[in-house]
């Protein structure tokens, strides 16, 4: 005679399965809205990288100027009204004054940018190439989380090109400061560099 399953061990299965679950769904959905964000910086980017052969076909201009730039971001990302709202870093740190933004600008596509322009440029510590200025680009705009390398990104503006935070640091560099204990700033180039994967 075969023996069945008591109701006990039936409802004990059912709370496991339900507990793996309950572990397994949140993890697999915070993956699927890291991978739409990460889709969506690498397209941005790309406009964003194209900005100084933009600004080369409307000007004579070899150098980057605050003008020029402005003119070539809005034909691609058209800045509307202003915005106010925090970002902190991965590690939950609060952003420092330099990654702070005045003004940062709703875009048709519902994503929030910001740009900042050093009155004194700054020297890059890996290559001691002149940064003029950053961008920031929230890819969900003031919709959470609001963190630099889970939907917040930048790119560092020199005189002749834009390039992604972290883009000439090393590779050691750059996968700590995109894990939990860093800022998630060179999360920028991590993702384009890593094709993706997080």
């Amino acid at each position: 005679m075969k023996k069945a399953f008591t109701l006990v061990e039936v409802v004990i299965l059912f709370v496991i399965f339900v507990m793996v679950a309950l572990l397994v769904i949140p993890l697999s959905i915070d993956d699927t809205i890291q991978a739409r964000n990460v889709s969506k910086w690498k397209q941005a980017q790309n406009d964003f990288v194209e900005i100084p052969t933009s600004i080369k076909t409307f000007s004579n201009d070899k150098e980057i100027t605050v003008q020029n730039f402005v003119t070539a971001l809005v034909k691609t990302h058209p800045l509307n009204k202003v915005v106010s709202y925090k970002i902190k870093y991965m590690n939950g740190e609060s952003v420092k004054k330099d990654y702070i933004f005045k003004e940062i600008y709703n875009t048709d596509s519902n994503a929030t940018l910001a740009f900042k322009w050093f009155d004194t440029p700054q020297i890059e510590p890996h290559t001691n190439r002149i940064i003029i200025g950053i961008l920031m680009y929230d890819v969900n705009g003031k919709s959470g989380p609001n963190v630099w390398g889970k939907d917040v990104f930048g790119m560092n503006i020199y005189k002749d090109k834009l390039e992604p935070f972290g883009a000439a640091a090393s590779n050691d560099e750059v996968e700590f400061d995109c894990s939990r204990q860093g800022t998630g700033m060179y999360c920028s180039s991590y993702y384009i560099n890593n094709g993706g994967s997080f």
